[in-house]
């Protein structure tokens, strides 16, 4: 008697394999979307109390730009005009205005020394020097403000500052740690904003023209003016050699003003405004 084979039900147990890894799929995105729901559902329930800060009153960050901003207009008015500095030494007055002289000899028929090679970097060290204690101020009043509408502030006692000039931008940070508390707590770090300028342009054009100063005595205006036509250059000679140059942005109407004495000849020979 020939023994009966059993046939195992393959495919049935496939199937049943096939539907049960099915199925612990669907129970993994079951529990996804309920993490997700309940997530959402505290967002919405908390997030009004954690805004509360900046939706009822001015935010941080905004007051603090308010603040700051009109010293840091004062400031790039001044170094524009002086060649730079806020307070300039080693300087020539023209029309009442000292301008730094950003390459200069006192000897007559040689080229200048150039006398700040790094100017973008000393610019936006003087920025950082000026803003300092106007960000300190703002950072006390800012506390002060908040205090009269019922919140507990902490910090905000000191502040740094970084200044960063940029193409067609100049970036300010200020560093102040802050806690604010009201029914809940918010931290604030740092405050950052970005004023639209030109600078940038305009002191890599005049870090250029003492380039050309220092090696060869004078510099000719009109070819940056042929490459770059929004610019436009000024150089006025004075009686005792020295030579005060002006690149303005004519879109923008910013300009920056420095001096220079190179090259410079006795009894002010060949005196011109170019």
């Amino acid at each position: 008697m020939k023994k009966r084979r059993t046939e195992v039900p393959t495919i049935s147990i496939s199937m049943n394999m096939a539907e049960m890894k099915k199925g612990g799929q669907i129970t993994a995105y079951i529990i996804v979307a309920i993490v997700i729901v309940v997530f959402g559902v505290l967002i919405y329930f908390l997030y009004p109390k954690i805004s509360e800060i900046i939706a009822g009153d001015t935010e941080p960050s905004d007051y603090m730009r308010t603040c700051i901003q009109p010293e840091l207009d004062r400031g790039l008015e001044l170094i524009s005009k002086q060649g730079g500095y806020i307070n300039p030494e080693g300087y020539i007055e023209y029309r009442s205005v000292p301008i730094k002289y950003l390459c200069y000899t006192s000897r007559y028929y040689v080229p200048c020394y150039v006398q700040q090679p790094l100017l973008v970097a000393h610019v936006e060290k003087e920025l950082q020097d000026l803003l300092k204690s106007k960000a300190e101020e703002c950072a006390g009043e800012l506390k002060d403000y908040y205090q009269t509408r019922g919140y507990q502030v902490t910090g905000g006692n000191s502040a740094d500052v970084e200044v960063s000039i940029a193409p067609k931008r100049i970036d300010v940070q200020i560093d102040s740690p802050m806690t604010f508390t009201k029914e809940t707590t918010q931290e604030f770090q740092t405050f950052r904003f970005a004023k639209s300028s030109e600078l940038y342009t305009l002191l890599m054009t005049a870090m250029s023209i003492i380039d050309f100063e220092s090696t060869y005595g004078d510099s000719e205006v009109t070819i940056y003016m042929q490459y770059y036509p929004e610019l436009q250059l000024r150089k006025m000679k004075l009686m005792d050699g020295s030579k005060i140059y002006s690149i303005k942005n004519v879109k923008t109407s910013e300009t920056f003003t420095f001096a220079s004495r190179s090259l410079a000849w006795p009894g002010g020979l060949g005196l011109k405004a170019t």
